[in-house]
């Protein structure tokens, strides 16, 4: 028997003990994989942001004559620059945002008390239900009492977050620096590669399978690479529109819909109704404007900038784009939902080459 059936053999036992540990204990699975991602996601991001930074130090070397290791420098220090200056944008915005929210909350609160008393006014009156306000303060009361604790641990949880915010910076800052190595010993790495999948998969398949990986790393640079422009184009369209028409939270709104539309369908979603709520507690009648402003950046997106940026590179119907969101974003969260779609692309493109081998085979 040749390392190939027997790597065959290991593949189908190793599919066959994941299935079963999962029909019989998925939680147990889930735990399983959250820590070996955890193990393995700072590389994963490593080589992700080579890949991203591969253009930008082509680029620099192919302008200006310089050598990769101040190629690859100047590509991270001028993506820690645009994120830099993004965070410039956005904390003031989020810090501006709290203080106006915690000037009018006492406006607000009072206001739905007012209304609440009158709905529980109505319905006595009406008598379809009574209810004593008293006793509603009370539960109120003993409610934040006998609560405490859990308030102390939100809190501490609160903290707790702050540490995670820091390991995930530090993971961050590793990454980069792994991806700094990845590129620059680029040639021997992709060497390597080559010999396991020489190993793995035979002299024959060496070729097809590499061809594969590189189609695969361009699917993958050219949706991302166009997913951030177009997110890009989509912000700044809202952006300009709510500033010139002096709608409040214009930054805010144009950085929740930029990011959100990076996520199909749902971040759109999620990042308009953020920001719709925002502007409605400040100037309900802007909502209008947002609305407006909403519905043009997407018809750029859908009809002018997307289908010339990204185009059919990623070949996935609406139905396989959700199912992506579900799968990667159970696995990997918002990353997850994000990446799902061109890694399903890649296997997608997998998928296909083998259906046609198959369908020759069955041929001859």
């Amino acid at each position: 028997m040749n390392l190939k059936n027997i790597l065959k053999i290991i593949g189908i036992i190793l599919i066959f003990v994941i299935l079963q540990s999962y029909f019989i204990n998925p939680d147990n699975l889930v735990h399983i994989i959250d820590k070996w991602k955890n193990y393995f996601m700072t590389i994963i991001m490593s080589i992700f942001i080579a890949i991203l930074l591969e253009p930008i130090v082509k680029c620099l070397k192919k302008k200006s004559k310089i050598n990769d290791i101040l190629a690859i420098s100047l590509s991270i220090a001028f993506v820690v620059l645009i994120f830099i200056i993004l965070l410039l944008i956005i904390i003031p915005e989020i810090i501006s945002s709290i203080k106006v929210l915690n000037n009018i909350y006492p406006y607000i609160l009072e206001k739905t008390m007012t209304i609440g008393k009158n709905i529980v006014n109505y319905l006595a009156e009406k008598n379809i239900y009574t209810i004593n306000m008293e006793e509603v303060n009370n539960y109120f009361t003993n409610f934040i009492a006998n609560n405490a604790t859990n308030i102390r641990k939100l809190v501490s949880s609160l903290l707790g977050s702050l540490v995670d915010w820091t390991i995930g910076f530090t993971n961050l800052f590793l990454a980069f620096v792994l991806a700094f190595l990845i590129l620059l010993d680029k040639e021997h790495l992709i060497k390597t590669l080559e010999n396991i999948v020489t190993i793995i998969f035979g002299v024959k398949n060496t070729p097809y399978i590499m061809n594969k990986l590189k189609l695969s790393k361009d699917i993958f640079l050219s949706y991302v690479s166009g997913k951030i422009i177009v997110s890009a184009i989509v912000g700044l369209c809202v952006y300009i529109i709510l500033l010139v028409t002096g709608t409040p939270y214009a930054a805010l709104s144009a950085i929740l819909l930029g990011v959100g539309n990076m996520i199909p369908y749902v971040g759109s979603i999620i990042g308009g109704i953020i920001a719709f709520f925002l502007i409605l507690l400040v100037a309900p009648i802007k909502t209008v404007i947002l609305l407006i402003a909403i519905t043009i950046s997407q018809l750029v997106d859908g009809f002018i900038v997307g289908p010339k940026i990204i185009g059919n590179k990623v070949g996935l119907n609406t139905f396989w784009v959700i199912v992506s969101m579900i799968v990667f974003g159970n696995l990997f969260g918002i990353v997850g939902m994000f990446l799902g779609i061109p890694i399903l692309s890649i296997i997608k493109l997998f998928y296909i080459d083998l259906l046609k081998r198959a369908k020759q085979g069955r041929e001859k």
